[in-house]
């Protein structure tokens, strides 16, 4: 008979798709060290064949129950203690074959190993293996490489599928509120979309990338489940060297479940607050004996309200997908999913009777200000792509990227626009919105590695092309008044007037070349560069005009990193970006791209003897060719806008003692205005980005004794004061939020309770102007029974 830690265990290395070497069934069943035996230091090292030294290896000891982790530092070194007794030893590297091998520690003394793995068979975006536990020691998304985040010269967080299951998360923004400098919730409480901010800049558009390539164009338009995502990987600064058009903020992706190597079965049921109904459905691995095809069936239905009084948040969603490795030197894989939404619009209330006094009383968080017959949101998406991965031969390996996304939706609501003198009457007006995206995106690179002299070169050399193209219509009537304190729905809403009707193809085409050089056994340098030629269309269907534009302009990113014996490493970068911008200015000239610049300096660190990560940040963003009012023409803007974002932070995720999981972070952000057209904004803060962001999460199972199985989770997060317009005449207040999670592992079965908001704090998650505020989310509480089978 298993114990319950070992089903735990298997539970969530099959449902993280853990690959290759695994502990014999000897160590699964009735293997426990003894803990009363002395304890033996186990020091080493994990190089490559060549002799070259892999750093964020990871090293873990296994018996039974128990388990110690490691991950190696400067000099490939690694540290581990255990009691004297028999192990299972098993060494992972991005990129390496795993190595696996029973071993025995002794007492007295310490004991050495070295550890030489060979290169992959395949790795990459194509076959990215889900991260065990709370930390991840690479991310393919900061330099399309599998280098080491310890090595890379920017500030990278990574949210694995443990991190999302031990919190249960719902959203993408709910994976990713923990995570340094990233702002969610940017407009309050919203089931349609995905807000997120980075150092200060809205990403939640050109930010947004999946597997590596674009998912969004210039409109917030799809929504992405976390079920369907293995992995978050958080970039934080300017990324067009690599990705093309972005702002200076940074980007988000979303690493999709890829079919596992070994069998996964899992079916996953939840219940909780706004009768929330969930069933989601996941199923995987080899399909023959032969071992070239894997599998992965993914399924989702939900039938939940909302907080707010006739707001649904229904969704179904079907993912396939599969893997077909031919050799061991070529992997494809094909990725398909559609989903469909049916959902309502954030609210717009006004900031009396929110979080300003209001004679008549505050306005419930449940008010609706649109009509229950008349306001809906429904989206369809759905997307197909490919992965495929060539290695040619030892030095060189091929890969490409590809997929074509599909996204529309159609809305109408009645929203608030301000209340009268009386504090209780709210003007409403009736607006429609629908949007029709199409996006085809295609990435082709090849990587090399070669050494001259005492140099190991990473060489990357890629083409990146995308074409979309956006239909948008938008329409606006004045609708009639509503009470906010006794509201009487049934009021017809008069008809639409349409004052929006654009199409605009895009299409970009970028070559990039990147060279990640390891300098003996210490510096590490990243040097890159990219061209980007732009086709931009904007058709006026209304006012039958046409505006083309053709911006190019060429991007890098230059670092380097000093990588110590103890772990430390000090870094410094200069990166850059730039966005299109459409439209013309009033006498017709095409606007420019808007540009971004950031210097950055931080220490990264990982201490010998732990499986943690720390980052230490510093850096600051200037954004130019900003858009701001035309002086002599109100209704035309001009490119004479400046954004200045400085600020610091600092992030740590990693496991304290065995059972125990931790990931804190806490920024501090300084952003101005330093340039505009309109003197009532110089030197003030841009609305939305909050000034401080802080957050702990903890989570701890008990691994031994007759409690074992049984976990539990807290969190807390702090996020500061945002400015509510241009002016800073508003000020929205900060607010602390407390998470719970409590979980007991059974058999095949997982039994969890979340809780967000757990004390039901009522707060302003925004607000643009005084009469355009929204409430944060309430308290939710979700009951999960989850049931794993091979």
């Amino acid at each position: 008979m298993k114990t319950r830690l070992a089903v735990a265990v298997a539970l969530f290395a099959h449902a993280a798709g853990m690959a290759s070497a695994q502990a014999p069934s000897s160590f699964a069943d009735g293997c426990q060290p003894d803990a009363k035996a002395p304890r033996v230091q186990l020091t080493g090292t994990v190089a490559d064949v060549g002799g070259g030294a892999i750093l964020g290896a990871a090293v873990s000891l296994q018996c039974g129950s128990f388990r110690a982790d490691a991950r190696t530092v400067g000099g490939g070194a690694f540290e581990i203690s255990a009691p004297a007794g028999k192990y299972f030893i098993q060494v992972d590297a991005p990129g390496f074959e795993s190595w696996g091998e029973e071993l025995t520690l002794t007492a007295p003394g310490p004991q050495q190993r070295e550890f030489k793995l060979a290169v992959g068979s395949y790795s990459s975006i194509v076959t990215v293996t889900e991260s065990g536990g709370f930390v991840a020691a690479s991310s393919t998304t900061s330099t399309k490489t599998d280098a080491p985040l310890i090595e890379i010269p920017q500030t990278v967080s990574v949210i694995t599928l443990d991190q999302m299951n031990a919190r249960n998360v719902q959203t993408v923004n709910e994976a990713i509120q923990y995570t340094g400098s990233v702002g969610v919730d940017t407009y309050g409480s919203e089931s349609r979309f995905d807000w997120i901010n980075i150092r200060g800049f809205d990403q939640s558009t050109y930010g947004l990338f999946r597997d590596n390539s674009r998912w969004q164009s210039g409109q917030v338009s799809g929504q992405i489940d976390p079920y369907l995502i293995q992995e978050i990987d958080v970039v934080k600064g300017p990324s067009s060297v690599l990705y093309g058009q972005n702002t200076p903020g940074g980007l988000v992706n979303l690493v999709t479940k890829r079919p596992p190597s070994t069998p996964h079965h899992e079916v996953v049921l939840n219940y909780g607050t706004e009768n929330r109904l969930q069933g989601q459905l996941d199923l995987g691995g080899p399909l023959g004996d032969s071992g070239h095809l894997k599998y992965r069936l993914t399924a989702l239905y939900r039938d939940s309200d909302t907080q707010v009084d006739y707001v649904p948040d229904n969704r179904w969603l079907i993912a396939p997908a599969l893997t077909w490795s031919p050799t061991a030197s070529t992997t494809l894989t094909v990725l398909a999913d559609y989903q469909s939404d049916e959902t309502g619009w954030g609210q717009f209330l006004p900031s009396q009777g929110t979080f300003v006094h209001n004679p008549n009383g505050k306005i419930d968080r449940s008010f609706f200000t649109g009509e229950p017959n008349y306001d809906y949101f429904d989206r369809d998406q759905w997307s197909v792509g490919t992965l495929f991965e060539h290695r040619v031969n030892s030095t060189w390996t091929v890969r490409n990227t590809m997929r074509y996304s599909s996204i529309e939706f159609d809305g109408k609501t009645a929203f608030g626009g301000g209340l009268a003198a009386d504090l209780r009457t709210l003007s409403r007006f009736g607006y429609r919105n629908t949007l029709d995206l199409q996006i085809f995106t295609m990435d082709t690179n090849a990587s090399a590695r070669a050494v001259t002299g005492s140099v190991e070169h990473s060489f990357l050399f890629g083409i990146d092309y995308s074409t979309s193209t956006s239909k948008q219509v938008q329409g606006f009537s004045f609708a009639p008044s509503i009470d906010v304190f006794a509201p009487v729905y049934g009021a017809a809403i008069p008809d639409l007037f349409y004052y929006y009707d654009q199409k605009q193809p895009t299409s970009l085409l970028g070559f990039y070349a990147q060279d990640h050089m390891k300098i003996g056994k210490r510096w590490v340098a990243t040097l890159s560069g990219r061209q980007d030629w732009t086709k931009l269309t904007t058709e006026d269907n209304l006012a039958g005009t046409e505006v083309k534009q053709d911006p190019s302009a060429f991007s890098g990113r230059a670092g380097v990193t000093y990588l110590s014996d103890v772990g430390l490493a000090p870094y410094v970068s200069y990166s850059t970006s730039f966005l299109p911008t459409g439209g013309s200015d009033f006498s017709g000239k095409p606007f420019d791209p808007t540009k971004g610049a950031q210097i950055e300096g931080g220490l990264k660190f990982q201490p010998k003897g732990s499986n943690s990560f720390l980052t230490a940040s510093w850096f600051q963003i200037t954004q130019t060719n900003v858009l701001t009012p035309d002086p002599v023409n109100p209704f035309s803007s001009v490119q004479q806008g400046e954004i200045r974002s400085r600020g610091w932070e600092l992030e740590a995720v990693g496991q304290a003692a065995q059972g125990l999981s931790y990931h804190l972070s806490y920024s501090k952000l300084d952003q101005e205005v330093t340039k505009t057209t309109d003197p009532t904004a110089l030197g003030r803060r841009p609305a939305l980005a909050p000034d401080q962001l802080f957050g702990a999460s903890g989570d701890y199972t008990v691994t031994s004794g007759p409690l074992t199985g049984f976990g539990f989770g807290l969190g807390i997060r702090y996020v500061g004061t945002r400015a509510g317009d241009s002016t800073n005449s508003i000020e929205v207040p900060s607010y602390t939020l407390g998470d719970l999670f409590v979980r007991y592992l059974w058999r095949d079965m997982e039994f969890l309770v979340s809780a967000t908001n757990v004390t039901d704090k009522t707060y302003v998650g925004v607000c643009t102007s005084a009469s355009y505020c929204n409430y944060g989310s309430a308290r939710k509480v979700i009951g999960t029974v989850r049931y794993t089978w091979k």
